[in-house]
């Protein structure tokens, strides 16, 4: 669970305090909301002193209120009600559970609090314990998860690459700027991009809905076994290898940076790509036509993380260097059709 910073009691004067106390808790008299800041400073959570009932309140700056962020944190509230409507609304599979918005006071969503354990706790356990085995479950129920998503999901059309490459392209150039990936190679990561986004292999795959944001903070495990989605707000129609590429670039970090092994994710790796790929029925041939798309989206999801300013310098690097070697294996792998 993120860790939380108390802030104190919310005044009864605050215009939020009318909206949770008319849509959260309009049951209590006198309601009395706990505040506490997340680890963002537009995401808070409100517990009420009485039903002890929870909530989340994310928000967006109303002087940004039309820019790129703002629109993509107030279209949360459609994609939960959505992804609610196909079924997950109910134990084992559930997104949380939006309860109301309030764009006036620059309010995008107020959901219930998923409590529980997410993927990190599982992955620092592992990592630091040995213990394998409940990492190894928790990643079986992901793979279920977004199973069972993107096959309810899955259409006709085929996958528009566009916003992939603007973003492969925006995340490159940050890189560029800051000195984590050298300008002697640049060249060969944008051929390798270019590659990759021209490839049948990336083209002619259905779109699906994604969640877009499958980081090990954005999934809750729950006491009673299900799992709880959060974080909706990248959610958009693509690849269902955005999704699987993600969480396995996202392994690969989680080792890589707390222990310097680049490779102690590959058993993890591959039982969570292995456990999708059976839920879907799709056998040998399936899995290998899909991991065949994982390298890419690895190497992105590595060069997404390798901007993040906590992580150590050298660390950004030797990261980028590993994503620049994905891009290369797998597309290697590729050229000669072998299985990824």
């Amino acid at each position: 669970m993120t860790k939380a910073l108390f802030l104190g009691i919310l005044d009864n004067h605050d215009p939020l305090y009318e909206v949770l106390a008319t849509r959260v808790c309009p049951q209590v008299r006198r309601p009395v909301f706990h505040v506490w800041r997340m680890s963002s400073s537009l995401v808070y959570r409100y517990r009420e002193e009485e039903s002890r009932v929870t909530i989340i309140g994310k928000f967006f700056r109303l002087e940004d209120a039309l820019g790129d962020r703002a629109l993509r944190i107030k279209g949360e509230y459609e994609n939960l009600l959505r992804v609610r409507n196909l079924g997950f609304d109910r134990f084992p599979h559930s997104v949380a559970r939006p309860i109301t918005r309030e764009e006036g006071i620059g309010l995008a969503l107020v959901e219930e609090f998923a409590d529980g354990c997410d993927l990190d706790h599982y992955l620092k356990k592992a990592i630091y314990r040995g213990e394998h085995p409940p990492l190894k479950e928790a990643l079986g129920q992901l793979a279920r998860f977004l199973s069972l998503l993107h096959a309810k999901t899955a259409q006709e059309s085929r996958v528009d690459l566009g916003f992939v490459g603007a973003y492969f392209q925006k995340i490159l150039h940050r890189l560029l700027a800051k000195g984590v990936v050298p300008e002697s190679e640049a060249p060969s990561l944008w051929t390798l991009m270019d590659r990759w986004l021209n490839s049948d292999c990336l083209r002619r795959t259905e779109n699906v809905v994604v969640h877009g944001d499958a980081t090990p903070t954005n999934f809750i495990f729950t006491e009673d076994g299900g799992i709880v989605a959060i974080d909706l707000e990248r959610m958009k129609d693509t690849d269902r290898a955005f999704d699987l590429g993600m969480v396995c670039g996202e392994l690969k970090h989680a080792f890589f940076w707390r222990t310097g092994n680049p490779f102690g994710a590959e058993p993890f790796i591959h039982h969570f790509l292995r456990s999708y790929c059976d839920r879907l029925h799709h056998g040998q041939e399936g899995f290998v036509e899909i991991t065949a798309r994982i390298p890419f989206y690895m190497a992105l999801t590595e060069l997404r993380i390798a901007r993040n300013l906590y992580l150590d310098r050298d660390y950004r690097r030797r990261l980028s260097r590993e994503a620049f070697q994905c891009l290369k294996w797998g597309w290697k792998l590729h050229e000669k059709g072998a299985p990824v």
